[in-house]
């Protein structure tokens, strides 16, 4: 049950609060005053498309929050709407996502105005309509998801039947890939080292010429650095009591094992950069299969590591495929019957049920001033199963007798649609604390009609909080709350207000709906009159 609605800054409203109350909720102005911009606001909570050109003018935002109860439950929907586009949700003060709003509020008000009348026109919409009414939803929703789950299976079986198809090559070219990669067993920092070793390599007859020189100076001759440091050694010798000529010699003495430590470095750089043609041949032919590599699997050495692990898990996954396809397979036979036997049991249940609902849609339009309609609700099979099911679904009416049955959405007329509409929500029945809101129930209708449409309206609020705007007094008198929606002008601008009738206050405006230039002493009697019949009616 919807209790409150305030709405703030939204189109010509200001700033407006209605307390509604249990039964038949009523809504009547004058044409323009804004009685369908108070559907519309609502419509903002169930709808997540963000509204920003209904900001009032000259305002920053628009403000419209909802109280319902639901059984034990407390619900305060609210929904912030900036000019600038940005939309926020709030349930109970608590942010959250529009979807999470829409959801929310659609499980608390359904809103029928024309554009959900129009969904009758809407072949498309038809199998959602009878699936409600018969209670099938949820299985239709349970086949949709397998019918879904099983197109995704056909299409990854599909992917992996190609895959198998080309799988001999592709595994004969992993192997290969991999064995290269694990005969050349590279290790990291290698290529480095390798080029630091030819680079010596290919200089070594100079090197070697140019080592031999530096021993030969620093060592071997006689006239070499260690053996004149040694002789020089020996002139100080004599006077070594005296500490500065000791000190001397001590340096002169750490001087020649500084020479005899690089004459060692000397001797073993002789040996490694001694030119041997068939190690150089061996380094450039290394060399070569790194480069290879990388040509192949990775600029550097952790590209190849990784592109070896990725070949031997693909390997792996292509050497089990002809197992993971006979189990796909499986599933997939497995869901094909789900499938099919799901769409069996809803195509019987729609068979069975739908004969109930045809004779009670006739004996509701009949109800409704459509005497002697037929109303046919048509199941073909389409030759296939889809999310929907594999039934096709027409509706077919006559509305006159003698006439033909023909498809409803090519023959209804405006006013015949809002009462078939009507009919049908008076057969589904369903949740009785969702709130039901009728915007333009009454369009192309008038008179005796429109006062069979008010009692089913009044019927209906039995059952669900109802609130309908309308312009016929017929309707407007089974109201058991009357609100009046009026529009002022203050200064350059115009405000929207609302405000409950009481019990005389209704009489004077179900003469003004009445028409008429001016609200004449007969017409309030009028009003009087059909207020009067109207609690009589549904006495």
């Amino acid at each position: 049950m919807l209790t409150y609605l305030r709405v703030k800054d939204f189109a010509i409203i200001d700033e407006l609060g209605i307390e509604f109350g249990e039964g038949l909720n009523v809504i009547t102005g004058e044409t323009g005053a804004g009685k369908s911009i108070i559907i519309n606001a609502l419509s903002t909570l169930t709808n997540p498309k963000n509204p920003s050109d209904m900001v009032r003018s000259n305002t920053a935002q628009a403000e419209v929050s909802a109280h319902f109860f639901a059984g034990r439950e407390e619900y305060i929907v609210k929904r912030i709407i900036s000019r600038a586009g940005r939309s926020r949700g709030f349930l109970n003060d608590e942010p959250v996502t529009l979807g999470r709003l829409e959801e929310m509020a659609g499980r608390l008000v359904n809103i029928y105005g024309q554009n959900e009348f129009q969904h009758l026109l809407d072949k498309e919409s038809y199998i959602a309509i009878i699936d409600t009414m018969l209670g099938l939803t949820s299985e239709r929703e349970r086949l949709s998801e397998k019918v879904t789950l099983l197109k995704r299976l056909k299409a990854e079986l599909e992917v992996k039947k190609g895959e198998r198809s080309g799988r001999e090559k592709e595994i004969y070219l992993l192997e290969f890939q991999i064995d290269e990669i694990e005969k050349a067993g590279i290790r990291e920092g290698e290529e480095e080292e390798i080029r630091e070793r030819l680079k010596l390599l290919k200089d070594g007859e100079k090197i070697t010429s140019a080592l031999e020189t530096i021993s030969d100076n620093f060592y071997e001759s006689d006239q070499s650095i260690q053996v004149t440091l040694k002789t020089l050694m020996g002139l100080l010798k004599p006077f070594s009591a005296i500490e500065d000529v000791n000190k001397l010699k001590d340096r002169m003495e750490s001087l020649s094992f500084e020479v005899e430590d690089i004459m060692s470095d000397v001797k073993r750089l002789e040996k490694t950069a001694a030119f041997d043609p068939r190690e150089l041949e061996t380094l450039e032919a290394r060399i070569s299969q790194i480069f290879q590599l990388k040509n192949k699997y990775g600029k550097t050495y952790d590209e190849i590591m990784s592109f070896e692990d990725s070949a031997r898990r693909r390997l792996a996954y292509l050497s089990t495929l002809s197992e993971n396809i006979a189990d796909l397979s499986k599933e997939k036979e497995r869901l094909e019957k789900e499938v099919t036997d799901l769409a069996r049991t809803i195509s019987d249940r729609r068979a069975r049920g739908v004969p109930p609902i045809e004779e009670a849609i006739v004996r509701e339009l009949g109800l409704l001033s459509i005497k002697d309609a037929l109303f046919r609700i048509a199941l073909s099979d389409k030759g296939n199963i889809d999310e929907e099911g594999s039934d096709e679904i027409e509706l077919l009416i006559s509305t006159n007798p003698g006439e033909p049955l023909k498809p409803l959405r090519r023959v209804a007329s405006g006013g015949e649609l809002s009462r078939i509409m009507l009919a049908m929500k008076r057969v589904i029945g369903g949740e009785k604390e969702k709130v039901l809101i009728f915007d333009e129930v009454d369009a192309g209708i008038g008179g005796r009609v429109a006062d069979m449409v008010g009692k089913r309206l009044r019927s209906l609020a039995k059952e669900h909080q109802v609130i309908c705007i309308t312009h016929l007094p017929q309707i407007a008198a089974y109201g058991e709350h009357h609100y009046l929606v009026e529009k002022s002008h203050q200064g350059n601008g115009t405000k929207t207000g609302i405000r409950r009738l009481s019990k005389e206050e209704r009489v004077p405006e179900i003469a003004r709906m009445m028409g008429g230039a001016s609200v004449t002493e007969k017409a309030l009697q009028r009003a009087e009159e059909m207020l009067c019949n109207a609690e009589k009616g549904v006495a």
